[in-house]
């Protein structure tokens, strides 16, 4: 292909100096029919050039590079004027929420997934674990809240009110569980939880974006080249009858844009199959994936943005973490009421009333420090239960056409234009550049 191009170039400029008379006694030279030839071949470099750099523009760097950060160009496009920081990476707050909007109106209930969960199941899973975790976090908040009573508590008493909670625990835990699956909504924030996730980890959502696009920026780059040489041999034609300077810029300008702006439409449109004149199926390059792509998603979503160990430790530091340690302090406090039994009018006379509250209310403390190891004990099974890349894989491959789309367009769609204009700002450097070497005597340096 490359060599077909290369010699419709060379003939295309022969022919063209041969017309214009621009040739020699031997007829055309070759440095009139490169002086042509070169036009579509660099038109084609710079189709191909500005879309790479345009996408790497988009991806990279992670953070900000340059000075004066909130310094911004301004026009609508906030771009910094000094520096340059990837434009997913520095939208990543915007998109993460586009993102988990769509994920939660059309794919996935926070209340489904946390269904599957199985309190009794989940109670076994730390079993094993619990004991010495009771044990230890009624020593810790004796010796914490009353020390000189927790001292001379007789070992016996002690040994029972361990033991009791011990029992109870793996029944308490099951009960917190199935408290927690039917406050979920309040005590989680899904919203939260994915936003924090990408914007921590700005690869996290670029990868996304790389992996479930790979092909269509790859299109993106490889029609940058035949678009950009096609476009070149228009261009061709045009500087035989107009050799001014500013021609070159003016036409890598809009090689560097229309390359961009047919790529992109090719991606995502027409959203629908639709077939011309009944011969053949048109639809975005994107949209004829969605069953590769949904699964490259789902996949993504599972292990990076929604696994157990981040739904977890959003669980325990997340914005409404608050209420879900009352669900925690609600369930241990009513098991150390249980458990204290014949033995609370003895802690009542000894210690009073508000200190035995405060011991339950340290050993709640004391329970809310150990609760987030005590949910790695069942990380393993959550991200086997919950069961989240089938559901969004089954889910997405179901969608229709119109809301598939919207899962990278919606995110990409509000600044691709930005990219659009980076091509071509990039596109216009590169024509002057060539400028330079056609007609430097234009410009004043050579004659």
């Amino acid at each position: 292909m490359t060599f077909v191009i290369l010699l419709t170039v060379l003939l295309s400029a022969f022919a063209d100096s041969w017309l214009l008379g621009d040739e020699g006694p031997q007829g055309p030279s070759i440095g009139s029919t490169l002086k042509y030839g070169t036009i579509p071949v660099i038109a084609a470099i710079i189709g191909y050039g500005t879309n790479v750099i345009a996408l790497q523009m988009m991806f990279y760097p992670l953070e900000f590079m340059g000075c004066f950060p909130d310094l911004k160009i301004g026009c609508g496009l906030d771009l910094p004027l000094c520096g340059w920081q990837g434009v997913i990476p520095m939208k990543a707050v915007e998109m993460a929420t586009i993102s988990v909007e769509l994920m939660t109106k059309k794919l996935i209930r926070v209340e489904e997934i946390f269904a599957r969960l199985d309190p009794q199941r989940v109670s076994e899973e730390v079993g094993d674990t619990l004991p010495d975790v009771v044990s230890s976090v009624i020593n810790d908040a004796g010796r914490r809240h009353c020390p000189k009573l927790w001292e001379h508590l007789p070992g016996r008493v002690r040994k029972q009110l361990e033991d009791g909670v011990a029992a109870e625990s793996r029944p308490m835990m099951a009960r917190f569980i199935d408290d927690l699956q039917k406050n979920i909504s309040s005590v989680f924030d899904l919203k939260a939880c994915v936003v924090e996730v990408m914007v921590s980890d700005r690869r996290i959502l670029n990868d996304t974006f790389l992996l479930c696009g790979a092909q269509e920026f790859e299109f993106i780059r490889v029609s940058g080249f035949y678009l950009g040489f096609s476009f070149g041999l228009i261009q061709m034609i045009i500087w035989m009858f107009v050799k001014q300077w500013w021609i070159l810029p003016v036409c890598g300008v809009f090689v560097g844009y229309l390359t961009n702006v047919v790529a992109l439409k090719v991606i995502f449109l027409p959203i629908e199959p639709c077939r011309p004149f009944n011969l053949f199926t048109v639809q975005g390059l994107f949209l004829q994936r969605q069953p590769e792509v949904s699964a490259l998603y789902a996949k993504q979503c599972a292990e990076r943005i929604l696994s157990a160990e981040v739904l977890m430790h959003s669980l325990v530091t997340g914005p409404s973490s608050d209420k879900m340690f009352e669900l925690v302090d609600k369930h241990v406090t009513a098991c150390m009421e249980d458990q204290a039994g014949y033995y609370k009018p003895l802690f009542l006379m000894s210690i009073g009333s508000e200190t035995w509250v405060d011991f339950r209310s340290g050993v709640c403390s004391e329970f809310r420090k150990r609760l987030p190891f005590l949910l790695t004990k069942i990380q393993k099974y959550t991200q086997e239960t919950l069961q989240i890349e089938d559901t969004l894989r089954e889910r997405l491959q179901k969608l229709p056409f119109r809301d598939f789309e919207r899962l990278l367009h919606a995110v990409f769609e509000q600044d691709e234009i930005k990219l659009i204009l980076v091509g071509a700002i990039l596109g216009a450097i590169v024509g002057f550049l060539q400028a330079l070497v056609q007609t430097p005597e234009q410009l004043g340096l050579g004659s």
